[in-house]
């Protein structure tokens, strides 16, 4: 514990006092900073973060916050609350596209690039990073993520996939997942409103709280869902549920926090 030197109680000093406690605020932070540090963070954006207001914009100050402190983020989207109505002649895919890339992709990177030229939005037919094969399966091509993250991009992508016949809707619960076990991702945030999605292994945000997501990443908790004892019960979410935190194998002691190569 950092005690610091007591302060008069004046103006100055409640000015001082605040200083002081910004200071060890991002003091307490560094061990997460430190464990995010040139990892990929994949995130869920919930409804109430992709419709206008203060939410998105305190969501878009979490992202660039994440990014200049060393993390990689990571966004997957769909339409948010934004309705996805189809022409007569239009597949859901095309009509969801229009919604999702058109409009709500294009707001969430506005905000976000308003902190610097950090946003770039795709959907998952660019570069078939998504791909919805004639048996139905989703698989994924990381290579254009890993381009934009290398140049110290976020991207934004909306979670629409290739397809043989056009683009089809992906799903963002599936696509997150995809796309962090692809990355190595160190953390898998997602909304709490996720209903009915798989949440093994992620840590489950409040989209409706304002900077839910630096609040989910700093909060000193263990992720969700953990095993009740030794290593996590699905192996494959280990990078992403202990990433940066110490864990102890069955009879054995406590390890130093392992991360992805």
């Amino acid at each position: 514990m950092i005690r610091y030197p007591s302060v008069a109680g004046t103006a100055a000093g409640g000015a001082e006092r605040e200083a002081l406690r910004a200071v060890g605020a991002l003091v307490g932070a560094l061990p997460v900073i430190r464990s995010l540090h040139g990892g990929a963070v994949v995130v869920v954006a919930g409804r109430a973060v992709l419709a206008p207001g203060a939410l998105g914009e305190a969501f878009a100050q979490d992202l660039a916050f994440l990014r200049y402190s060393g993390a990689r983020p990571v966004v997957v989207h769909d339409a948010g609350p934004e309705p996805v109505r189809r022409a007569p002649d239009e597949d859901e895919g095309t009509a969801l596209r229009t919604v999702a890339a058109g409009l709500v992709q294009r707001r969430l990177v506005g905000l976000v690039n308003a902190h610097g030229p950090l946003a770039v939005g795709i959907t998952g037919e660019d570069g078939h990073t998504l791909t919805r094969t004639a048996s139905g399966d989703l698989v994924a091509d990381p290579g254009v993520l890993r381009t934009l993250l290398d140049d110290g991009r976020i991207p934004v992508v909306a979670a629409v996939a290739h397809g043989e016949h056009g683009p089809h809707p992906a799903g963002v619960v599936p696509t997150a997942r995809l796309l962090a076990a692809h990355l190595s991702a160190r953390r898998l945030l997602l909304p709490r409103d996720a209903v009915g999605a798989d949440t093994t292994g992620a840590s489950l945000l409040d989209p409706s709280a304002p900077h839910a997501l630096l609040r989910t990443l700093y909060e000193p908790d263990a992720p969700q869902d953990e095993a009740q004892e030794g290593t996590p019960a699905d192996p494959d979410a280990r990078k992403v549920r202990w990433a940066g935190r110490p864990w102890t194998e069955p009879g054995g002691d406590a390890r130093e926090p392992r991360y992805p190569s």
